[in-house]
């Protein structure tokens, strides 16, 4: 297999993979746009104690770092340990980065990224799906991809990457799909941690009714990983208008931003990424 190559499960054998997946001799990472997103994935980081890192503060006011601190609260509870260095950016200025053209944090966040990988010699990096809902949610699987392929080239071995869908499939009908490659149902008292961990983040209410919504019954009860698509897939232009446009042109109705991040300047900024990353592995 080529170090960059697609990932696929270890074994065609149900169960193999999910039980590679979560075992907690794994050297894992999870790599999340937003505290609280680690709540998807509760029961593995409980399992794994992956390191941490998060992109953002979380805060759509940005000012506001509670849901920040709770989430490395609940975080660090698990036993799993946070990257406080990485990211904090606000969202906010996030934007204002792909608005402007403005690439340098990007880069240097992908190059951290990497760096971290390697120096903790990680063999397994869960992080947020491409779902065209959010641009921090899809902007940081771009930064996880490409690190991992980085890290595998330096470590000269193979490093497994999957995803996991933040929103329910539902909410991103735009999407492109993946296949789903381990399955974990949940014991009863790990459902009830996850539900009692949505309560306690604060400025999540909203996704969490719409996530109860979407899965109905089933509503953490699961927690699904996905394969991860080609680059090139994922860089063709959508076959229908990304959610983050929606939210944006909304947002800018009411006053909170000026400008909408739309399909052209997230691409663009990828585009940037795997340039860097291209030129890294010339020089190597």
């Amino acid at each position: 297999m080529r170090k960059d190559a697609v990932i696929e499960p270890l074994s065609p054998k149900a169960g193999v993979f999910e039980t590679w997946l979560t075992d907690p001799a794994r050297r894992a990472a999870l790599v999340i746009a937003h505290p609280a997103h680690e709540i998807r994935v509760l029961h593995w980081l409980s399992s794994v104690r992956p390191h941490v890192y998060i992109l953002t503060q979380g805060s759509r006011s940005g000012a506001d770092s509670a849901r920040r601190q709770a989430s490395e609260l609940l975080i660090e509870a698990q036993g799993a340990s946070i990257a406080k260095t990485w990211g904090g950016a606000w969202d906010r200025d996030l934007y204002d980065m792909l608005l402007d053209g403005r690439y340098e944090k990007l880069l240097q966040w992908a190059d951290e990224l990497t760096a971290d990988f390697i120096t903790r010699a990680v063999d397994l990096v869960v992080a947020d799906s491409w779902q065209h809902y959010n641009v921090a949610h899809d902007i940081t699987y771009a930064l996880a991809r490409l690190a991992v392929q980085s890290a595998r080239r330096a470590l000269g071995r193979d490093i497994t990457l999957v995803t996991y869908p933040v929103l329910p499939p539902a909410l991103a009908p735009g999407a492109p799909s993946a296949s789903v490659i381990a399955n974990v149902r949940l014991p009863s008292a790990a459902v009830d941690a996850k539900i009692a961990a949505m309560a306690a983040i604060p400025g999540i209410a909203a996704e969490t009714t719409d996530i109860n919504t979407a899965e109905g019954a089933d509503a953490h009860l699961y927690e699904a990983f996905y394969s991860v698509l080609p680059l090139q897939r994922l860089l063709r232009t959508p076959n229908q208008t990304p959610l983050y446009e929606v939210f944006g042109e909304d947002r800018v109705r009411a006053g909170i931003y000026t400008d909408v991040v739309r399909w052209p300047h997230l691409l663009r900024a990828c585009e940037a990424l795997v340039q860097a990353q291209g030129a890294t592995a010339q020089a190597a």
